[in-house]
């Protein structure tokens, strides 16, 4: 990497033993969750070589080696940086050299990833040629860099904490981290200035690159890019047809896009839980009941996914991001509102879980990897609207517990099975492959025989999840 504009090369030399820890810090743990985003758009194999240039101390070649049992060579200009990676893994390979200049030859590597680089190379588009020269043919190319929120909202907040939250955080570390501070901010702004996200996408293009997708993540503040090096095709490939972002996803546009947004089947299936906290109780108030469903209906139907959607767009809709900040936030603000009005009935003690339950979802829309890791999701949407509606209707402790338990393992569940789900229908360009049989007969592996199975269980378990909760709620007022 050329030194630039703000002497990168300089502003980080003395920070590698504090690096890993302080980045985690001043980004809230957002950092460490973008480069486990970035090491999941790779999908080595076992075996595969892959690249990881401006590798720092070595988190991303660590990740990979560890995720995918794949051998990793570390690449960076830095000394310093080189030396703390060492320190940390020295069994990965490491390399000091510059990434406009790879001393490796063509079609070197299974797999190429780098991190925070184009900001601190003078041509960012011939870079991405070098990059892409020690790729093999079909191989993965995939990068973490800064990103610049395009919400206005999020960029006045992004912008406030990069010039001054950053600044004095970093001084409060040590002085050079002070610098640091100081530098991020307005290099990733330079940056975007000089080279438009669209354009960026161009030069993967230009540099041979195919199937370029770009993730945004925690509201814009970063961004994962990933693609396919292009191959001549030598046999015919299993294109992976338009399945559509979920099983439940309306053709895109109009009205159609709010149905999607609401997730039907997996808010009804959260909403079962509201259903089994009330059937816990011996004569649960259909008041009680009936607010608790709307109010979990509003926050997680529609103020978490609202936000959700502002991310990256998974789900695909043309809703405009000011209209989804809008519902989110009236739709949360409503929820609070009704868990308030329950708290003059039930106790004000239950603020309490008003309190929490307002706070999952900000930490939801937010992306806080406490609410997004698998155990943090099925505390989140399958225990606590078990426990917080038995609160309200007066259920007795023990079943609570209980029933709190196999919900949140219910969850987990269907967080399990829809994770690959959803790696495939959002994220995948093809899928090759077949199952040999002992008796010789082989099946063709495809992107629809892949989700068969898990999409399958889906649509089944949220179906049985509410009939079997709302069976035993009825079996209360029926009895």
């Amino acid at each position: 990497m050329s030194r630039r504009t703000g002497d990168p090369a300089r502003v980080f030399t003395g920070i590698g033993s504090s690096y890993e820890r302080v980045a985690t810090l001043l980004s809230f743990g957002q950092d460490a969750r973008w480069r486990s985003a970035l090491v999941d758009s790779v999908n080595a194999k076992p075996g595969e070589m892959v690249l990881d240039v401006a590798t720092g101390t070595g988190m991303v070649a660590r990740e990979l080696s560890k995720r995918y049992a794949c051998r990793v060579v570390g690449l960076d200009q830095s000394e310093d940086m080189l030396r703390d990676a060492v320190r940390r893994d020295g069994h990965i390979p490491l390399v000091r050299a510059m990434a406009e200049r790879l001393p490796f030859p063509d079609h070197s590597f299974d797999h190429v990833t780098f991190t925070y680089l184009l900001r601190y190379v003078d041509d960012p588009a011939a870079t991405l040629r070098e990059l892409a020269r020690v790729l093999k043919p079909g191989g993965r190319l995939a990068t973490l860099e800064f990103g610049v929120p395009s919400n206005p909202l999020w960029r006045l907040l992004w912008r406030l904490y990069t010039r001054v939250g950053l600044r004095i955080a970093g001084r409060a570390v040590s002085p050079r981290w002070g610098s640091v501070g100081a530098f991020l901010g307005p290099s990733i702004e330079r940056f975007y200035r000089a080279h438009p996200q669209g354009r960026i996408e161009r030069y993967w293009r230009e540099a041979g690159m195919i199937d370029v997708a770009t993730r945004r993540m925690s509201l814009g503040g970063g961004t994962v890019m990933s693609a396919t090096r292009c191959q001549p095709r030598t046999e015919p490939s299993t294109r992976i047809r338009s399945l559509g972002a979920a099983f439940y996803a309306l053709r895109p546009g109009g009205w159609r896009d709010y149905w999607t947004l609401l997730h039907p089947p997996y808010t009804l299936w959260h909403l079962s839980y509201v259903l089994l906290g009330a059937a816990l109780a011996p004569s649960p108030d259909p008041r009680i009941v009936g607010g608790a469903l709307l109010a979990f209906g509003l926050a997680v139907g529609v103020g978490a996914h609202a936000f959700d959607e502002l991310q990256g767009r998974p789900l695909r809709t043309s809703i405009p991001g000011p209209v989804l900040v809008t519902m989110g936030v009236i739709a949360i603000a409503a929820a609070v509102a009704l868990g308030v009005v329950a708290a003059t009935v039930v106790g004000w003690t239950f603020l309490a879980f008003v309190a929490l339950g307002a706070a999952l979802v900000a930490g939801y829309a937010f992306e806080l990897p406490l609410v997004h890791s698998d155990v943090g999701f099925a505390v989140a949407w399958g225990a606590f609207p078990v426990v917080a509606t038995a609160n309200a209707v007066g259920a007795p402790p023990l079943p609570t517990v209980v029933a709190a338990t196999a919900a949140a393992f219910l969850s987990l569940a269907q967080r399990r099975l829809s994770t690959r789900v959803r790696s495939i229908r959002r994220r995948a360009d093809s899928v090759q492959g077949e199952v040999r049989y002992r008796d010789g007969t082989a099946e063709r592996i495809d992107a629809g025989a892949l989700i068969a199975a898990p999409e399958s269980a889906l649509r089944l378990l949220w179906i049985a999840a509410f009939a079997l909760a709302l069976a035993l709620l009825l079996s209360r007022w029926t009895a």
